[in-house]
């Protein structure tokens, strides 16, 4: 057994040790948050970075959007002045092409498309088949809808959109479009940068074109 003069003098060596350790273990947690601060200063710049090269491609967008909304709205005038209405067909499903894309990370943008096909479906009115572009609602809708999918185009849109994509997705549609007794575009029609509203529109078939009440001036060719 140690003597009672020696005991006093461990209990100081033991006491001047562990005061030397602590400076060791703050100089190392200083060291780990300074490492931490660094850390996060560069990931601030790759962000900035990235919101610029965002709001670039914004407003690119947002340019071309303003542009094939003017020529929209002048196709849509043109079906109104004609007075333009669906041909009716008793016992026949409707087509609803839903108009998403293959990218994600942008909010509410694919889910609210998906939501307004399972109201729809919810509500009774569930007579209807799909085509669907853009994998993000084709994937979402195949796990409550899949028996209303007949089509779906994936890849399309990965660059800004052509007239070549557009007719290879038309010619397709337009084989199977004299099934059904009216054919509907939903797509997100833009409010603002964070605000989508999922919005049908009407696709009128070769009968209905040629039918239209008013328009004596038109000569519609659509073969």
């Amino acid at each position: 057994m140690l003597s009672r003069a020696v005991r006093p003098a461990l209990r100081a060596g033991a006491a001047v040790s562990s005061r030397a350790a602590a400076p060791a273990a703050t100089f190392a947690t200083l060291r780990e948050i300074e490492g931490r601060l660094k850390s996060i200063r560069n990931i601030e710049k790759i962000t900035k970075t990235m919101k610029i090269v965002a709001s670039t491609k914004l407003t690119r967008a947002q340019r071309a959007m303003n542009d094939s909304q003017n020529y929209g709205k002048t196709s849509n005038e043109i079906y109104k002045s004609a007075e333009t209405t669906a041909t009716e067909a008793e016992g026949k499903k409707k087509l609803v092409i839903v108009c998403s894309s293959d990218k994600g990370l942008c909010g509410g943008v694919h889910s609210g498309l998906s939501r307004f096909i399972r109201k729809r479906i919810a509500s009774g009115d569930d007579n209807f088949d799909l085509v669907i572009i853009g994998e993000k609602a084709k994937a979402q809708l195949s796990r409550t809808s899949a028996k209303n999918i007949r089509l779906s185009f994936l890849g399309t849109g990965k660059d800004i959109p052509t007239f070549a994509e557009a007719q290879a997705i038309a010619d397709q549609v337009v084989q199977i479009a004299g099934e059904y007794s009216e054919v509907e575009i939903l797509y997100n029609k833009f409010v603002n940068a964070t605000s989508y509203e999922p919005t049908i529109i009407e696709a009128f078939s070769e009968e209905a074109l040629a039918n239209s009440r008013a328009s004596p001036v038109l000569s519609w060719n659509v073969s």
